[in-house]
């Protein structure tokens, strides 16, 4: 057997396609009288509705009626967990009699490879080199490229979102086909935590940038993408970034790398998902064949090298016309009720998460309340016990009121001491521990609105401030919340800077009132004796003893008067401290609570929301189910 023989069958198939192309064309040239409505519906049949048309009511076959109403009533019911734009690809497959099918080739690298390899699918290789191939070939700016059937001489009217080709390509005809060809971004490290959009998504919707760019990318859905790469790195890129994309989609996604070709002719599988290519030498074999029919051994030698059989009837594959729909349409819905019902899996784990997690918050709660308890009851007690300590300890015996004149000095020191010493030193310590417990647990640190903060009454007629009676709570000056576990240090601070300096100027006070009343009666006594003749020395100095009596006795009961209101102020502020810091924590905790038990309601709206939508998607299953077993 020759060794031509066993290629003979395709070269056959090829010329006879071929054939059929010239005959129908000669047969058009006959009949030029022919109105070209007839070819002009044919390619103008696309799913791409004008804004002033949303309105209209689509005529829609009556086989296809209850599932286009099913699917109609799945956007709304749904409208959170559907795709819009593919649901709208969707329906207007159903409510046409045969809707023009859209197939994206994206190139990971760049546009201009993915451009190669959609004129490898669609050249005649019979004939000679047509001009849409070369100016497919120039085309090198950052628009998308469609190729719709048509005649060279068509002039499409323009659009900025994409540039419009005519091909008078047989495969596109026979088909009703449209190749949308841009790129597709798979650096992971652009892409925004934040959305919502899954890989899978961005791969069957591909985003359309007006040029020059200004406003937002515009989704422009497809029945199936191509993507292209070029290399092992590409194909590492892809696999990170559409790593969370289903397995079964029904070969809606296929994959083509293009690397080193083989030396023996690779077996085409359509259904594989991913396959390597090599577009130079398609290339090469198209023009070797080109040149000569005599090449036509070495044009299926490297065509079928290049693996490029594969991915042509990969992009023909079920868009042969069907009753009551196409293939592809009906995997298409199969395909958004999936998507549905894995977004709604999603928010029902979410939820399941949520729930789990409040049951952990009100765990985590009774502890923390537990342990709040704990260090309070401890806390009183220490208050109790170390000032108890503190104010009969020696150094304070130092600020006697007799010691008070050698001792007026270290009131200072000597207070200041007891407060940072004696003074709730051990709750500080423990409200530091909590506090790290409650923030590992997710707990603020502090309210909204700081502890202490006096809200102004309302302004009415009566207390409205005037000259005579000025309102001095409407202060506009911002008060900065302190947290928490640091309310103790702070307010040990305000104490010490708001009792000690006054007692210190007490005892200066005291000791300076002390000598000037002392020396007074003595400076009167002396008086007395000198002026007075009849009185002795003893009864002279009895003024002077009267007199330091009385300012001792005064001292006395001031300075120790003094230190039992300091003493009872320490004791207070403390209780009131403790107290104050406690409520703090109640309220972080019963705040956290109610907001966390907020977001995780059973009957809230999202739950009733999902039920609709799974009632929505049974619908549209039992439907779609009704038109297959009406096929057969």
């Amino acid at each position: 057997m020759p060794p031509w023989a066993a290629t003979a069958p395709r070269l056959t198939t090829l010329l006879n396609g071929r054939a059929i192309v010239r005959l129908s064309s000669q047969s058009c040239c006959r009949h030029a009288s022919t109105p070209r409505s007839l070819n002009l519906r044919v390619r103008s049949a696309s799913t791409h509705v004008a804004p002033t048309a949303i309105n209209l009511r689509p005529n829609i076959p009556a086989r296809n009626k209850e599932l286009h109403d099913a699917l109609s009533a799945l956007s709304g019911a749904a409208e959170t967990y559907v795709n819009i734009s593919r649901l709208q690809l969707a329906l207007g497959g159903l409510a046409a009699q045969d809707a023009v099918t859209r197939v994206a080739v994206l190139g990971l690298n760049s546009q201009l490879s993915a451009q190669q390899l959609a004129r490898l699918l669609l050249a005649d290789p019979l004939g000679s080199e047509e001009p849409w191939e070369k100016e497919l070939g120039k085309i090198n700016d950052q628009r998308a490229v469609l190729l719709k059937y048509g005649d060279e001489a068509d002039a499409p009217p323009p659009t900025p979102l994409y540039r419009v080709l005519s091909v008078p390509s047989r495969v596109l005809r026979s088909h009703n086909l449209e190749i949308l060809v841009s790129t597709l971004n798979v650096n992971t490290s652009d892409i925004i935590a934040a959305t919502t959009e899954n890989s899978e998504e961005s791969i069957l919707v591909p985003k359309l940038q007006a040029t020059p760019p200004r406003g937002l990318p515009v989704p422009y859905p497809v029945h199936k993408t191509l993507i292209f790469g070029e290399g092992l790195d590409s194909a590492l890129a892809f696999g990170r970034f559409a790593s969370d994309t289903r397995g079964d989609l029904g070969g809606m996604i296929k994959i083509a790398i293009d690397l080193p070709a083989p030396s023996e002719e690779p077996k085409p599988d359509a259904q594989a998902r991913s396959t390597a290519v090599n577009v130079q030498v398609g290339a090469q074999a198209i023009a070797t064949f080109r040149e000569s029919i005599q090449n036509s051994i070495a044009y299926e030698k490297g065509w079928y090298r290049s693996g490029l059989p594969s991915l042509s009837t990969w992009l023909t594959q079920d868009l042969e016309p069907s009753e009551p729909i196409k293939p592809i349409v009906k995997t298409l819905v199969s395909s958004v009720v999936d998507d549905v019902e894995a977004n709604i899996l999603k928010a029902d784990t979410a939820q399941i998460h949520k729930l789990a997690a409040l049951a952990s918050t009100q765990n985590t709660s009774a502890s923390i309340t537990t342990h709040l308890d704990s260090w309070a009851e401890q806390s009183h007690a220490e208050l109790r016990d170390q000032l108890d300590d503190a104010f009969s300890s020696r150094n304070w015996h130092k600020l006697a009121w007799w010691k008070l004149f050698w001792r007026v000095d270290d009131v200072t020191m000597l207070a200041t001491e007891i407060l940072e010493r004696r003074w709730l030193t051990s709750a500080e310590k423990s409200s530091i521990y909590l506090a790290g417990r409650m923030n590992q647990a997710g707990y603020p640190d502090e309210l909204q609105q700081p502890v202490g903060y006096v809200v102004p009454e309302a302004t009415t007629l009566e207390t409205a401030p005037t000259i005579e009676n000025p309102r001095t709570d409407l202060s506009t000056e911002v008060r900065k919340s302190i947290p928490w576990p640091e309310q103790i240090a702070a307010a040990r601070s305000e104490i010490i800077a708001d009792t000690v300096p006054p007692l210190q100027a007490l005892a200066q006070r005291l000791i300076l009132q002390t000598f000037s009343t002392t020396s007074i009666s003595s400076a009167l006594s002396a008086l007395i004796y000198v002026s007075v003749s009849s009185f002795s020395v003893f009864e002279a100095s009895a003024v002077a003893a009267l007199g330091l009596t009385f300012s001792l006795r005064r001292m006395q009961k001031l300075w120790e008067g003094a230190r039992e209101v300091w003493e009872g102020t320490a004791r207070e502020e403390g209780r009131l401290t403790l107290k104050k810091t406690e409520e703090v924590v109640r309220m972080i905790v019963k705040g956290e609570e109610r907001r966390r038990a907020g977001l995780t309601v059973d009957e809230d709206e999202g739950v009733k929301e999902r039920r609709k939508a799974r009632e929505a998607v049974k619908k549209v299953r039992e439907a779609l189910e009704r038109v297959g077993k009406d096929v057969r």
